[in-house]
């Protein structure tokens, strides 16, 4: 039996997103593909393990389309840290590959109408481990954190390259939304 790469993952999912508009569609379709990569993980690295002190989690680009329509990284995230609430606005897998991640998906409670506010409550707690696999849709708000003492690592695939959306940062306690920040990346070596 071959082995299914992170090539041939990114070539089968350019060529449903050449065919399919609908997210859903494309979610269901691409979330068999994404754990049949996770079966065999020679691809994996050491160095997708590194970690920013200052940003709590490291971000490993695997693949970025040219036209920035399909983006793979691999994010490591450091023990006790994570990330606040926040949106995609393009379609989103994530998948475990070590240690647990804990996703929380948060419901928006305002209508958007007054800027610089976002009243959000907490609705679904989701732990990601191994082979776990969670899909979202672009306007779905979540927030990711590693409750455990190791450093946890986890596969995400978007359907468009996050450095060129304008999305939100929530502060769920301040009821206060904003520009997501831009992150730290590394491009596989």
């Amino acid at each position: 039996m071959s082995t299914y790469s992170i090539n041939d993952l990114v070539s089968d999912l350019e060529g449903i997103t050449a065919v399919y508009t609908d997210e859903r569609e494309i979610l269901s379709r691409a979330a068999p593909l994404v754990r049949r990569v996770m079966e065999d993980q020679s691809w994996v690295k050491p160095a997708f393990y590194d970690c920013g002190e200052d940003q709590g989690f490291g971000i490993t680009v695997l693949h970025e389309g040219e036209d920035h329509k399909l983006l793979v990284e691999a994010i490591a995230w450091l023990p006790g840290r994570g990330v606040l609430p926040h949106d995609h606005q393009t379609w989103g897998i994530v998948v475990g590959i070590d240690g647990i991640e804990t996703n929380v998906n948060w419901l928006r409670n305002d209508d958007g109408s007054k800027i610089g506010f976002a009243d959000l409550t907490a609705a679904h707690e989701l732990r990601v481990g191994p082979g776990d696999v969670a899909v979202f849709m672009p306007d779905d708000i979540h927030s990711v954190r590693n409750d455990s003492d190791k450093t946890t690592l986890s596969l995400h695939i978007y359907g468009k390259s996050l450095s060129q959306i304008d999305r939100s940062e929530f502060d769920p306690e301040a009821k206060v939304v904003r520009s997501c920040p831009k992150r730290e990346k590394t491009a596989a070596a």
